[in-house]
């Protein structure tokens, strides 16, 4: 195990999150918009037989919005329309209160693992300094 594996996969999360929060805020700016379907972040792993079938695809598909991929870590994830949104009158499926919420709970996860990034960070320089 390498020492910096833990933070590598830490900040696999904190990228996931950060781009999961933009498609979300995105959804937000279309809440006018007739017929718009509110999109989100769904993980795939890129092991198993979804993941890989998924990217295949993707790559052949000319149009289609290609899966985000965490490099050093391996994490992959796709953008996919919310299924459990429901549309109003005009098609426009993008509910402010459920974005509002789905946007705070993301923070929220955002937040903790910025937290145990700084503390692994904080354990390693306490080490590199002999315990200073």
């Amino acid at each position: 195990m390498r020492i910096f594996d833990s933070i590598e996969q830490l900040r696999g999360g904190l990228d996931y999150h950060l781009a999961r929060h933009n498609l979300l805020v995105a959804n937000l700016g279309q809440a006018d918009t007739p017929g718009f379907k509110p999109m989100d972040l769904e993980r795939t792993t890129p092991t198993s037989f979804e993941g890989v079938l998924h990217t295949a695809i993707q790559a052949t598909q000319p149009g289609h919005i290609a899966a985000a991929q965490s490099s050093t870590t391996g994490e992959t994830w796709r953008v996919v329309h919310d299924a459990n949104a429901a549309a109003g009158n005009d098609g426009n499926g993008v509910s402010l209160d459920r974005e509002a919420v789905k946007i705070a709970s993301n923070q929220l996860r955002y937040d903790t693992l910025a937290s145990l990034v700084q503390n692994q960070l904080s354990g390693l320089a306490w080490a590199a300094n002999d315990g200073k």
